[in-house]
């Protein structure tokens, strides 16, 4: 009987640890990392309006964010996990 309490307890450890470490790898969804981007956008001066996303090419990442107005565009580049993997920008926002 005394073996059995130990080894419940690593099961539920495990169990437990499974949990975080599944909820830790989830990616958020497109709504999700569509306005976080767009949200960096505006903290530049950009309006939230602007921006549209669309799948990714490249290997490695799921979305690319574009903002653009009046000729002045930014890109965000998302990875699989919802990160900002990298940011190109053409033009000047004071143009907008």
């Amino acid at each position: 009987m005394r073996i059995w309490a130990p080894v419940a307890a690593l099961v539920a450890l495990a169990g437990v640890l499974g949990w975080l470490m599944g909820a830790r790898s989830t990616a958020p969804n497109e709504t999700a990392v569509i306005a976080r981007m767009a949200a960096l956008y505006a903290e530049e001066g950009g309006q939230i309006s602007d921006c549209a996303a669309r799948p990714a090419a490249s290997d490695g990442l799921w979305l690319v964010v574009r903002c653009a107005c009046d000729g002045t565009v930014h890109e965000y580049f998302v990875d699989d996990f919802g990160r900002l993997a990298h940011r190109r920008v053409e033009g000047d926002l004071a143009q907008c």
